[in-house]
């Protein structure tokens, strides 16, 4: 599968050209940044339109377009579950977890402090909590990106990760959350052009729909065409495709990324409104990867492409260079790679927010000078990116990596949040009994092999039985510990002085 030296030069070229254009954006974007609430969180002025292009820029990520392509290449109509989940997790958000913009939060932590009596250990231990889960999205976008990158341009995975880090970090350091709303809102629209016009590019290659049809019957595939690639309904087939669509829509909710974007809202229906219609997106967009996916299946057994056949995560890299002419292929590539960057730029930013106003304040007992608060902003950045990078070694498979690495930390934040919202019986100890036991029960799936083996023997992935032993655990410690009186006022104000370290 090798290509041209013009053609690499070709893709390298373009992908430079693009990611100078949006540092443009950053540098242009920097000098509205008089404050931190200005480099964090865009000054709290985001409105409907801008909020639906940043929230569906993150959505069609890493997982739904690159790690969707590649399921698509694997299980056919299967691919589309990736979206299906997303979507379901974004109406949950939207209906559930959008009124929060009036109290002026500027993390989850802080949202769940408030939820938990204005506990101030809640507030302390969910900072630590929240910033490995950024960290553990980061490390899935440093991963996609770098899986197409070391295809065009050679490089190994590591120089193609750090690759991938830069070009999404220097326009972030430079321009903070202004910067990511408006290159996101640029990229979401190349994301859908860029699909869709190889979405009829990529089926005439292949043949038409018949010769897709005629590949996995002859690869013995024939569920592939089948509704979600369920043909065989059994109980195994329904779990799997439960497990996955669950464990993205879980980990949408848990997310704090999105949490993000109702803090930056100016208003709770502009947030509401850019939730629910970029979850209609997603779920429309989740067939598109999944169709190319297929036409790449039915291209790549043709062409006898030993390297993707082997390793479907290649199907995007192999449709948008070997497949596709330099144009369309150029198009494709800077496609997937605006999906992997709008996603990454968005965590990114939740996580600098995260490790400044709650973990650095939690270990120092004081609060960044807000003088000071964009330069320590860049330099939290830089921390971020690099323990981020240190993450991706852990695995290399995208949706694997969403399976096993986010569904085991993801699941028992989202199980937090339902308790402390609406159940009005939960305690700070239930609180942190909820993440500390679901945590624990995914730190043991990911590093006891005998342990994962049992669990994705019985539910394919961690994040049911994780939001299962959090839920119980966060209801049973909670009827056991007397619950706080405490008023929504109190706890409010509690937050804040927490976040000022004056208490």
């Amino acid at each position: 599968m090798e290509f041209s030296l013009e053609h690499r030069t070709f893709f390298i070229t373009g992908f430079v050209i693009y990611i100078a254009i949006l540092i443009v954006i950053g540098i242009l974007c920097s000098r509205k940044n008089k404050d931190g609430d200005d480099y964090l969180l865009a000054g709290r002025k985001l409105p409907f339109l801008l909020l639906l292009g940043t929230v569906s820029a993150t959505l069609i990520g890493t997982g739904s377009s690159l790690g969707a392509t590649a399921n698509g290449f694997r299980l056919g109509w299967g691919g589309s579950l990736y979206g299906l989940g997303g979507a379901l997790g974004m109406f949950v958000l939207a209906f559930l977890f959008c009124s929060e913009r009036d109290y002026k939060f500027m993390t989850l932590s802080e949202e769940m402090q408030f939820r938990f009596g204005g506990s101030k250990h809640i507030r302390n231990v969910m900072g630590f909590f929240l910033f490995i889960a950024e960290v553990a999205w980061l490390g899935n976008h440093m991963n996609g990106g770098a899986t197409y990158l070391s295809y065009v341009t050679g490089l190994g995975p590591i120089p193609a990760r750090l690759v991938t880090m830069l070009g999404f970090g220097i326009y972030v350091f430079v321009g903070g959350y202004l910067a990511v709303v408006l290159t996101d809102n640029i990229q979401i629209l190349l994301i859908l052009l860029g699909f869709i016009l190889i979405l009829f590019k990529a089926v005439p290659i292949a043949g038409g729909w018949q010769a897709v049809n005629d590949a996995y019957a002859a690869a013995g595939k024939p569920e592939a065409l089948s509704f979600y690639g369920m043909a065989n309904i059994s109980a195994a087939t329904i779990l799997a495709a439960v497990s996955l669509a669950y464990t993205v829509g879980i980990s949408q909710v848990g997310t704090p990324g999105f949490r993000t974007r109702v803090y930056s809202a100016i208003s709770n229906k502009a947030a509401r409104k850019a939730f629910f219609f970029s979850g209609v997106i997603l779920f429309l967009f989740s067939f598109i990867p999944a169709i190319i996916g297929m036409a790449g299946f039915a291209i790549a057994t043709r062409e006898g492409a030993a390297a993707v056949l082997a390793n479907p995560n290649y199907t995007f890299a192999y449709m948008a260079t070997t497949v596709l002419g330099p144009t369309m292929g150029l198009m494709f590539l800077i496609a997937g790679l605006s999906a992997t960057l709008s996603s990454a730029d968005s965590d990114a930013m939740a996580g600098i927010t995260i490790l400044l106003v709650d973990v650095y304040s939690t270990i120092t007992k004081k609060s960044v000078p807000k003088e000071k608060m964009v330069a320590y902003s860049r330099v939290a950045l830089i921390i971020t990116l690099l323990i981020a990078f240190l993450a991706t070694l852990f695995a290399q498979d995208i949706i694997g990596y969403i399976s096993n690495v986010v569904g085991s930390l993801i699941p028992s934040i989202a199980m937090m949040m339902f308790l402390g919202k609406f159940w009005k019986r939960a305690t700070w100890q239930g609180g942190m009994a909820c993440i500390s036991c679901g945590t624990v029960f995914g730190f043991l799936y990911l590093f006891a092999a005998p342990f994962q083996a049992v669990i994705a023997g019985i539910f394919t992935g961690p994040a049911i039985p994780v939001s299962i032993v959090a839920l119980l655990a966060g209801i049973i410690v909670s009827l056991a510990t007397p619950k706080a009186a405490v008023s929504e006022e109190e706890a409010l104000r509690l937050v804040i002085e927490s976040r000022e370290r004056r208490s």
